[in-house]
């Protein structure tokens, strides 16, 4: 794999993840040939769960794409674990699903360098479309094989009025954050909260954006992808930068589970907590407006700024048996059209359509995030596990968390941790 082709995501300047797509197939040489498709409904494998606003979103859409007469789809949903063990045997089996939900980054590059995804080269054709959304969506031979639906930010999430109580003013360099972090404990408030209980990937956000501030976006996609090392010099920087507010970490983070963590910001034991958009669903519904969320502070402002903006969408099998009916699906969900259908089944502040020209009145926060993710010239990454492999997720959480309970010297454990990435990365 290239590094052209590993290199963080850079969102054009007509809005962060651009898709214009017509709806319809263009005529492109594509590797995978569109013979006579086999008889019978298109198969979508799904992990959304199937109660989520996401499952209803898709359900949404292919009702609306099977009312149109052309082919019938029809949705097979299985639990996200057993969606993710069971993923290569999808794409192997001789019958294979045809569509697959998924997301942005080096395993549906990896997959499709592996041949196992559909060429959508054709189905992108004649669109217009950002480097970075390209990018994002492109193997190393240079063939499209993703198409995305929607993205979401990562922010420091706090609790305004426990930030007022302690005369914390909200930061933008590193230097503010400490003093922010102070004046919270100096209140009485654990600075930072976080959840290692039952989501010890958490971490992986801090280590993200530490090292996309320190070191830079292209450094960080390389390590993660093997190209540099874990040990090195640059990451141990990092931890440097981390050393810095650790004593603001919360102590009983360990064994700390994701509901309580964001009990704890909410009753202001805690005074903020780096997640996703998805964090306000934990959030009190009927005082959403009590909490903000800033962007993680800038820590040397020569290293061109980076946002992470996971980006989820769909795939098609290689070895599809119906290969026409299978594009023309997939170009439908990249549709206004079909994106307009399933942001109006849910309807939330925490997802940003993929496709512009879809009319939804995004919130605040989704505008802001939006912002954040525009400012990202240096580049858009996806999240620890997303950019490496899920399998190297857990050499990260053993890690990291590690580090946070002090358990080993920082050589030891960045010596540990590139030793079990090797061994994973060779098994």
């Amino acid at each position: 794999m290239t590094r052209r082709h590993r290199s963080a995501v850079v969102l054009g300047m007509a809005g962060t993840v651009t898709l214009l797509l017509a709806g319809c197939l263009g005529t492109g040489t594509g590797t995978t040939p569109v013979e006579e498709d086999a008889e019978g409904p298109l198969t979508v494998q799904s992990r959304l769960a199937g109660d989520s606003g996401d499952a209803v979103a898709l359900q949404a859409v292919v009702d609306a794409f099977n009312a149109k007469g052309g082919g019938q789809v029809e949705i097979n949903t299985v639990p996200n674990e057993t969606f993710r063990d069971q993923l290569p045997s999808y794409l192997t089996a001789s019958n294979p699903p045809d569509v697959l939900t998924l997301y942005g980054g080096s395993l549906t590059r990896e997959l499709a360098d592996e041949g196992l995804l559909l060429d959508l080269s054709d189905v992108w054709e004649g669109a217009e479309f950002s480097d970075g959304l390209r990018a994002l969506s492109t193997d190393s031979s240079g063939n499209q094989v993703f198409i995305p639906t929607s993205y979401y930010w990562l922010g420091v999430y706090y609790k305004k009025s426990t930030w007022e109580a302690a005369g914390a003013e909200v930061p933008t360099t590193w230097e503010e954050f400490l003093t922010a972090s102070e004046a919270l404990q100096a209140n009485g408030v654990v600075p930072i909260g976080i959840a290692l209980g039952d989501a010890p990937w958490l971490a992986s956000a801090w280590f993200d954006y530490l090292n996309l501030r320190v070191n830079g976006a292209d450094f960080h996609i390389d390590v993660l992808a093997g190209d540099e090392s874990f040990d090195d010099p640059r990451i141990e920087a990092v931890f440097e930068k981390w050393d810095d507010v650790l004593p603001y970490f919360d102590p009983e983070a360990p064994g700390i589970a994701f509901g309580q963590a964001a009990t704890d910001l909410t009753q202001g034991r805690t005074g903020m907590f780096l997640a996703g958009s998805w964090l306000t669903f934990s959030l009190p519904p009927e005082s959403l407006d009590e909490y903000d969320y800033f962007q993680f502070p800038i820590i040397d402002d020569s290293v061109p700024l980076a946002e992470e903006g996971p980006t989820d969408g769909f795939v098609g099998a290689a070895n599809t048996d119906q290969p026409k009916l299978t594009k023309e699906f997939l170009a439908y969900l990249a549709s206004a059209e079909a994106q307009q259908l399933m942001f109006e089944a849910n309807p939330n502040d925490t997802l940003i359509p993929a496709n512009p020209n879809v009319d939804v009145e995004l919130g605040p926060d989704a505008i802001k995030g939006q912002a954040i993710l525009e400012s990202a010239v240096g580049g858009v990454t996806q999240f620890f596990n997303r950019d490496s492999s899920d399998a190297l997720q857990a050499t990260a959480d053993q890690a990291l968390t590690q580090y946070l309970a002090g358990a080993k010297s920082l050589s030891d454990i960045l010596a540990e941790w590139q030793s079990e990435a090797e061994r994973v990365r060779a098994g």
